[in-house]
């Protein structure tokens, strides 16, 4: 492999131009489709395909006749009108009669058409409309409330000229889901803009010269922008969620840097007595080989992802392991090319003390390395406490998922409108559970025989715990309410079942399972869906792809660790070291996020009540992947050492000082990409930005250089069983390695 690359390695160094020319190409058709791709990105909320939240969902909107399923909630406010008064009463027939003349509104309850009381706040300042769509699509249902926000506009305006203070907001289930995808699309390229300036500082202060820190920081925009592009392709060819655009910034970034950082430094010691292009050829032997081993093991922790049940996980999986091959393909190509081009050049305009560059730059972590190997069980003994502290929090953790309206980032629209219906009594319209009852007698479901047991039902349901109504065709006052809970042929009825006011979701997720329990007496077939019922099938879908995920991405690993090192033990204990960190990493999440210690840090609002499963699934899949990247680094330069003298104890301590200052570096750059999408408006980002960042600086601190090399010594020859050892020599019957 090494003589392979050493061929590309001259090869590229002879026709940099060339090379160049190619990737220039690349990027400027990357950048085109980084502006596409929002467009053809998937938005909208997860679904659970065959799910009973989903069979409910879809005989709703095929059977029924109902418009107000998923409807447009307009929330309306006025200190100083009242909705009887008739300057108000007029606002509110002509927002209806707007919204009703729009291509994609099939229906508009307001209470100036209809007087229910239950559409107007007690002290009458406060009222609603109800939009129902008639798109099913989640595009179609972004595209309507782009255009009724914009219908209401000019309504908006008039209703202040009545009230300076009367607000109107769009809220409900299409809105919150359109909401929350702008702020996921806006989300990367906010991270982006507050990661780069510390980015370039550290590389700046790292390297020293600004020719060798800019290298790093443009391969790595250079890897987000064309695998961008590609992201652009693979979504006009199969669909994919909006969030892989968030996963190509956060991983693009810092994996691009990370092994340019590698080149770069391995670039700068071959420089000394050698040619450009046998420096350049040198390099991408040896670092190439990391990072093409690294790369991989990347992409098996991100690929992991392909076996959850949910598209937007899968998304993410595709979009990292996408950007990985990018990465390693501009390291391989691109940056030694501008490596050929620059030469000694790189050392041009320097800027302060490069940290990589001074003769002593790795005394202070030779004498970590040799303290650590000669007291190994003291050295586990202490990180053994450290991580366990950090990940104590797991032990507290909730699954689930949180229906508090700080859950949404402030000031958007539909969080505005969610506690402008709180007047109304309407805020957990969303919780509410709907039971299809189909009759499999074959008679209608009104007929006579059918009404005894149907009534039975009812009433159960109506004294179930934590039921505060239920409504449906038996309760329905006139035909035209009634046929909204029928199906189309008579065979199925509806039951909209509103939960208890101010039940939290996971209250309302084991009303749900109840209810499931509780069936109709006769020739009936009950089916439970709704918000709750999805959460549930959700959560069980993800408990059920956990144990494929995790265990193609480890076994995967120790395969590829076995491949690269021909070693037993190096591949468990690399496994073992990265799932350390992921804990750490988890173990805060749960801290800030569940238990709200040092929350306003990443300027959490308040604490939720669970965390949802995919966010511990994208940790450990993003955050196993990346944290490999720093083993990898550590233990093909010890692997080196030991191959050059056979003595186990120097290698680990020799190899440790080579890379440990790429390592910190590497390691201080990815805390600070992951630690700006920390300062993502939308909590779930937040939760999985704060993970990556604890998991990344734990694995590049506390693992790399305590853990691993105390485990190194205490290891000794059996690190090489059976294979990485000397030419000529066995790992274990050689007498220079120290154990």
């Amino acid at each position: 492999m090494r003589s392979t690359l050493l061929s590309f390695g001259r090869a590229v160094a002879r026709h940099p131009v060339l090379v160049i020319a190619l990737w220039v190409i690349a990027i400027a058709l990357g950048a085109w489709g980084a502006i596409e791709f929002p467009r053809v990105a998937i938005g909208g909320a997860a679904t659970v395909v065959g799910s009973a939240s989903q069979r409910v969902d879809t005989t709703l909107r095929r059977d029924f006749r109902n418009p107000f399923l998923d409807p447009l909630i307009v929330a309306v406010d006025s200190p100083q009108q009242s909705i009887g008064a008739p300057p108000f009463a007029a606002w509110d027939r002509r927002a209806a009669a707007r919204l009703r003349a729009l291509p994609d509104v099939s229906a508009v309850l307001s209470y100036a058409d209809t007087a229910d009381p239950s559409m107007r706040s007690a002290d009458g300042r406060s009222t609603m409309l109800l939009v129902g769509l008639k798109p099913l699509d989640a595009e179609g249902q972004h595209r309507a409330v782009a255009r009724v926000r914009a219908a209401l506009a000019p309504l908006r305006r008039e209703l202040r000229h009545l009230d300076p203070g009367a607000r109107v907001a769009v809220t409900g289930g299409p809105a919150i889901d359109y909401d929350i995808n702008t702020s996921s699309a806006q989300g990367g390229d906010h991270a982006e803009k507050r990661a780069l300036p510390l980015t370039l500082a550290i590389l700046l202060i790292a390297f020293g010269t600004l020719v060798a820190a800019a290298l790093p920081f443009l391969m790595g925009l250079a890897s987000t922008m064309v695998a961008f592009g590609a992201a652009f392709l693979l979504a006009r060819a199969m669909p994919v969620s909006n969030l892989l655009g968030n996963v190509v910034t956060m991983i693009g970034l810092a994996v691009g840097i990370d092994y340019s950082l590698l080149m770069v430094k391995d670039f700068r010691e071959h420089l000394d007595g050698a040619s450009v292009v046998e420096a350049v050829a040198q390099t991408v032997a040896e670092a190439g080989r990391t990072i093409g081993w690294s790369g991989s093991t990347v992409a098996i922790g991100l690929l992991g992802l392909l076996f959850s049940p949910i598209l937007e996980t899968r998304s993410v999986g595709i979009g990292g392991a996408l950007v990985v091959v990018v990465a390693v393909l501009a390291a391989l190509t691109l940056l030694p090319a501008c490596l050929a081009l620059l030469g000694r050049r790189i050392e041009r305009w320097p800027v302060g003390v490069g940290a990589f560059r001074r003769a002593d730059r790795s005394k202070i972590w030779r004498r970590l390395a040799g303290w650590t190997t000669r007291r190994p069980v003291r050295s586990l003994a202490f990180a053994g406490v450290l991580l366990a502290a950090l990940a104590s929090p797991i032990v507290g953790a909730r699954s689930g998922f949180s229906n508090e309206p700080w859950f949404l980032p402030k000031g958007l629209e539909s969080r505005v409108g969610m506690e402008m219906l709180s007047a109304l009594g309407y805020d957990d319209s969303g919780l509410d559970l709907r039971i299809i009852v189909r009759a499999t007698d074959g008679a209608p479901w009104l007929a006579a025989s059918h009404r005894p047991a149907l009534m039975a039902y009812a009433q159960r349901l109506a004294a179930f715990p934590g039921v505060a109504a239920v409504a449906s065709p038996l309760s329905a006052s006139d035909p035209a309410a009634r046929a909204v809970y029928l199906s189309r042929d008579g065979r199925a009825g509806l039951f909209d079942v509103s939960p208890v006011r101010g039940v939290s979701l996971v209250r309302a997720q084991a009303l749900a399972r109840a209810l499931q329990r509780l069936v109709p007496a006769g020739p009936f077939r009950a089916t439970v869906g709704g918000t709750p019922v999805y959460y549930n099938d959700f959560d069980s879908a993800m408990w059920r792809g956990f144990p494929k995920v995790f265990g193609f991405v480890i076994a995967a690993t120790l395969a590829l660790l076995f491949a690269a090192f021909r070693s037993f033990v190096l591949p468990l204990k690399a496994v073992i070291a990265n799932l350390l960190a992921i804990a750490a990493g988890y173990g805060a999440v749960v801290a800030i996020f569940q238990f709200g210690w040092f929350g306003g840090l990443v300027g959490l609002e308040r604490p939720f009540a669970a965390i949802a499963l995919e966010v511990p699934l994208m940790i450990f899949c993003l955050s196993f992947g990346l944290s490999m990247d720093y083993e990898l680094f550590l233990l093909f330069r010890i692997q080196r050492e030991y191959l050059a003298h056979g003595d186990n104890q120097r290698a680990t301590v020799e190899g440790l000082a080579a890379v440990a200052p790429v390592i910190t570096g590497a390691g201080l750059i990815m805390a600070v990409v992951f630690g700006a999408f920390a300062g993502a408006a939308l909590p779930a980002l937040k939760m999985i930005g704060v993970g990556l960042c604890v998991s990344v600086l734990v694995d590049a601190t506390v693992i790399r250089g305590v853990v691993v090399p105390a485990f190194m010594s205490v290891a000794g020859r059996w690190n090489w069983y059976p294979g990485a050892h000397r030419r000529g020599s066995s790992p274990i019957k050689d007498s220079g390695a120290g154990s």
